[in-house]
């Protein structure tokens, strides 16, 4: 080709490029790995990869004995709560007649609040009992899964079409695969509601309000041409109200929809805190990273540390803050022999993990029975503010209620309280707890309320406000107010005297029990104590994290070099922070060839003969 033409036309030898052309490769499955390669562990091993398999496998066992009964727990909550307002839209999707909708769409407006993590659970027992009564099929959209109308449309056929699965879905989805439908065709999902005797397809969208208008219009038009078809019912899931959902669609859109609205009850966080007695905040994934990346989690299983614990297991034991203050514990009390034989032999601390790890637990349920009997005695109070159970349990955890301004107006209170009151508190104690003193002071106080002139009017103790009252004298024109504490009768005086047995021996209980739980032996392994565990893993702050290793890099890197610079520059911290924190320092406008000698100076150029080759070869 010369330089005035602008292209040629290359013919290859028809020949050569048949010769040339790669032959086309076959399609194969990939072999499969024999069984035994393809098992994976559940949790990674830890201890830098020295734990064993079967540590592995243990503390996903554990974890899965701790969890699932919580989780059942949870969702039976979640279920009580919502069981009268998921019985009336059962009800609501089993009464819709093909014959009436025509043209319409039976639709339920669900108003489930902010909360939507059990949105889906939801759905799903909804569907689960209308299933009872007809033949319904589920597909759950979310605003996710639905970017445009053909996929959601083929996501509704797919998903619909998929479950009770027989000789005949294969057929279907061969015609469609065929090119005699496309994916997203209706007619597929209409061949199956009448091959199959499907008498209702539940359409649930999860979050409603995030939902494109658009689209929302545009698949409520398609589904409603074919409602004579398939007898389409829509579940709308409403976060705020009926009324701003209904202000984003059209009129023409809402006259496709013949619907109801249903209240779902939302369920009381602080129900779910008592039930659980454990962080309030991301329950699930509390357990699963204590389990997951503990690796002496293991030992919450006595049984199985005897039999699979390794010496790693007791190296980190012997590394852990509350080993520590034990063996500082043992040393006060010169048992210098005892702690020797924790510090060189194994089975010596395995005996004493064995050992102490049950009375531990038992410290940790008394704190949540304490924490119960002081809710409880506040149930019975009329107090200006009441403190809720989840911030007691979280005090108590910290080591902060037993002293704390509520926990003394709760003690002040009680000894207040009327004989009826009273007993009735006592009554509910006594079943939480097992006191002997407690007993005998019950007893005597059925005694006592037995014998009363009228068993309508109670017994007050001294403390109580009916027993005082105000005094005025006037002396030299001044007005003085006083209080007078008036004459107790018989019986008042003997129930102020028990008054003040039981005052005493909740003192005592609660003083023994609301201990801090972090001066519990081996605190580590039964507590998880991340206020934020989701927000720490999830959110990072790396620019934080970066600019504070540039202004402390001692902590980071963990040298002696550094310690010695905390607070300021020294020519052993690395030259990138040096700089950094040169830069905070300066102004708006920097003058590199001062910040140049200046970090020069820092890092040691001065009383140097020849600086600058010295400054040449260091950069």
């Amino acid at each position: 080709m010369t330089e005035y033409e602008a292209c040629y036309v290359f013919t290859p030898d028809m020949a050569d490029s048949v010769a040339q052309r790669p032959s086309k490769r076959r399609k194969t499955e990939p072999a499969k790995a024999p069984a035994d390669q393809n098992t994976e562990l559940p949790f990674a091993p830890l201890l830098k990869g020295l734990e064993k398999s079967e540590s592995s496998q243990i503390r996903s066992e554990i974890f899965e004995v701790a969890w699932r009964p919580k989780e059942n727990l949870l969702k039976r909550i979640h279920d009580d709560a919502s069981t009268e307002a998921i019985k009336e839209v059962a009800s609501f999707i089993n009464s819709a007649d093909r014959a009436e909708s025509i043209g319409k769409l039976r639709t339920g407006l669900l108003v489930t609040g902010p909360d939507n993590s059990t949105t889906v659970s939801l759905f799903e027992s909804i569907a689960e009992i209308a299933n009872l009564e007809v033949r319904t099929v589920l597909v759950t959209l979310s605003s996710g899964q639905s970017p445009n109308l053909k996929t959601t449309l083929k996501y509704i056929n797919q998903r619909a079409t998929s479950q009770n699965l027989d000789s005949q879905d294969d057929a279907i989805f061969d015609e469609a695969k065929d090119g005699r439908r496309l994916n997203y065709d209706l007619q597929i999902l209409s061949d199956y509601v009448q091959s199959h005797a499907i008498d209702k397809v539940l359409l649930s969208f999860q979050d409603s309000e995030a939902f494109e208008v658009k689209l929302l219009t545009d698949l409520i038009e398609v589904l409603s041409s074919w409602s004579d078809r398939i007898p389409f019912v829509i579940l709308f899931g409403i976060a705020t109200s009926v009324e701003l959902f209904q202000e984003k669609l059209s009129g023409d859109t809402i006259s496709y929809l013949n619907g109801s609205a249903f209240a779902l009850q939302q369920v009381d966080v602080e129900e779910i805190f008592k039930a659980f007695q454990s962080e309030q905040s991301t329950l699930w994934y509390s357990y699963m990273t204590h389990f997951f990346a503990n690796p002496l989690s293991i030992c919450l299983d006595t049984t199985q540390l005897l039999a699979s614990s390794q010496t790693e297991h007791y190296e980190a034991i012997r590394n852990l803050p509350s080993f520590r203050r034990y063996a500082q514990t043992l040393v006060e009390g010169q048992e210098y022999e005892e702690l020797r034989t924790l510090l060189d032999d194994d089975d010596s601390l395995r005996d004493l993990v064995v050992q102490k790890i049950p009375p531990s637990h038992q410290a940790l349920q008394a704190i949540s029975r304490a924490v119960n009997v002081l809710f409880r005695a506040q149930s019975s109070l009329t107090l200006k503010t009441q403190t809720l159970w989840s911030e007691m349990y979280i005090r108590a955890m910290s080591a902060e209620l037993a002293g704390s301004a509520a926990f003394e107006e709760i003690m002040a209170s009680v000894k207040k309280l009327p004989s009826d009151t009273m007993q009735d508190l006592l009554d509910d104690v006594a079943g939480m707890l097992v006191l002997h003193e407690l007993v005998e002071v019950i007893t005597e106080l059925d005694q006592l309320t037995n014998h009363l002139a009228d068993p309508e009017v109670p017994l007050r103790s001294a403390y109580d406000v009916h027993h005082e009252t105000l005094r005025t004298t006037v002396v030299a024109q001044k007005v003085s107010l006083s209080k007078i504490t008036s004459t107790l009768s018989t019986q008042d005086d003997a129930y102020t005297k028990i008054v003040d047995r039981i005052y005493a021996i909740l003192c005592t209980y609660f003083e023994a029990t609301l201990i801090n739980p972090q001066d519990l032996f081996l605190t580590e392994i039964l507590i998880f104590d991340s206020k934020s565990p989701h927000r720490e893993v999830f959110t990072p702050k790396p620019r934080f994290a970066i600019e504070r290793a540039l202004n402390s890099p001692h902590d980071y890197l963990g040298c002696d070099c550094c310690c010695g610079s905390e607070g300021g520059l020294s020519a052993t911290q690395p030259a990138t922070a040096i700089l950094y924190q040169m830069y905070l320092e300066s102004g708006a406008v920097i003058n590199t060839a001062d910040l140049w000698s200046a970090f020069w100076t820092i890092v040691g150029g001065d009383g140097i003969e020849d600086e600058e080759a010295e400054q040449q070869r260091a950069l």
